[in-house]
């Protein structure tokens, strides 16, 4: 079970990754956010296994981005 500050430091990872697509994109972070949650990027992210959200937002928009490109 994880713990409420590594849920949080997930959650934060993830808000800002997704804001960060939304700039670059000219997307709405609503359709963003929609897109993000559905991706195997956020899966990892909350998979404490992976240490994803270790390597922060820039990494995690960087992964979603490769992701949608394939």
């Amino acid at each position: 079970m994880l713990s409420d500050k590594t849920l949080f430091a997930m959650d934060l990872t993830a808000l800002m990754a997704i804001e960060k697509l939304a700039q670059s994109s000219q997307k709405s972070q609503e359709d963003i956010l929609v897109d993000f949650m559905e991706s195997n990027t956020a899966k990892m992210l909350y998979d404490d296994s992976n240490k994803l959200w270790w390597d922060g937002p820039d990494a995690t928009a960087e992964e979603f981005e490769r992701e949608r490109a394939k």
